[in-house]
């Protein structure tokens, strides 16, 4: 999706009784241009248009809180060209270790109202119901947090009613927000998100991997790889890895080879080595040449094959 298109639809989102917001990361590693953009939404909107939402974990640097900024009050439409500037810097940023624009809301409640909303929603249980904060509005890790919701069921979104953010694998993802009885945070939320900063490893990893080959198909980025990832990294806990490193390679090898490798006799052996040896998986797994791999995969569904 190019910038003009990607602003065309979030232009569609607008109702005449909704707020518009961009949400943007000042922790994000700024890109060429994109320190100019809170600069330029400044002199555009006013300094009445930012918003600190705020992180009680970042208490001691507030101007590293993400910026909340109204685009458009009840009544008015969103300015074209800042929608298109805010496209640009999203479509700039998706490979980006961290995003520096995470994504546009809409609500019918004012800047003050929603913050509070969102820093309420980055206050996660754990397994014994304490809270830890998870920046949750950071594309990667809103896209493991949507998934953790089945489909049709309540998400804590609302007041919010539309948000919408790129995700791993440049997909427009569009969350809705309904008012009435939300469903209980799943319990795999929490652990999905303490997950968050492995699987944004995985995912830096992949995308390296696929810059480096010559044939970018090798490596491609699949639909949901954030979900993907976070998925193979609990399977690879599961296994018994307990090293960072050998489950990053894991899920790698699941993401550019195969989902379901880890259901292959002679991977599961590899696996069982590292495990019961302490050895490391990576150099276990390379022992198999790109060829091996291809003959090992004809054994498994052609549906789910990645590589």
């Amino acid at each position: 999706m190019t910038a003009d298109e990607l602003a065309h639809v979030i232009e569609q989102q607008h109702a005449p009784n909704l707020y518009s917001y961009v949400l943007v990361d000042p922790l994000a590693p700024e890109d060429k241009g994109d320190p100019a953009l809170l600069a330029q939404l400044r002199e555009a909107l006013g300094a009445s248009a930012l918003m600190r939402v705020p992180r009680p974990d970042l208490a001691h640097v507030p101007h590293l809180h993400p910026v909340l900024v109204c685009l458009a009050v009840p009544g008015a439409l969103p300015s074209r060209a800042i929608l298109e500037l805010t496209a640009r810097a999203a479509v700039r940023g998706l490979f980006q270790p961290r995003r520096y624009l995470c994504g546009w809301v809409f609500s019918e409640q004012p800047a003050a109202d929603i913050a509070a909303h969102l820093s309420r929603l980055c206050r996660l249980p754990d397994t014994a119901q304490a809270l830890s904060f998870y920046p949750v509005y950071e594309p990667i890790r809103l896209e493991l947090l949507a998934a953790s919701f089945k489909q049709g069921e309540r998400a804590p979104w609302w007041p919010i009613s539309r948000w919408l953010f790129l995700n791993s694998s440049g997909q427009l993802l569009n969350l809705k927000g309904q008012s009435g009885q939300r469903c209980l945070l799943p319990a795999s939320a929490w652990r999905m998100q303490a997950d968050g900063a492995l699987v944004e490893r995985v995912l830096r990893s992949l995308s390296a991997l696929r810059a480096g080959v010559n044939n970018s198909f090798q490596c491609q980025i699949p639909s949901f790889a954030a979900v993907r990832a976070g998925n193979h990294i609990q399977e690879a806990r599961a296994l018994g890895l307990t090293d960072s490193e050998d489950i990053v390679v894991l899920a790698l090898h699941q993401l550019c080879i195969h989902p379901q490798l880890t259901s292959l006799a002679a991977v599961r052996g590899l696996i069982d080595v590292a495990c019961q040896e302490q050895r490391a998986l990576a150099p276990l797994l390379a022992c198999y040449s790109e060829a091996h791999w291809r003959h090992l995969i004809q054994l498994l569904p052609e549906a789910e094959r990645l590589a």
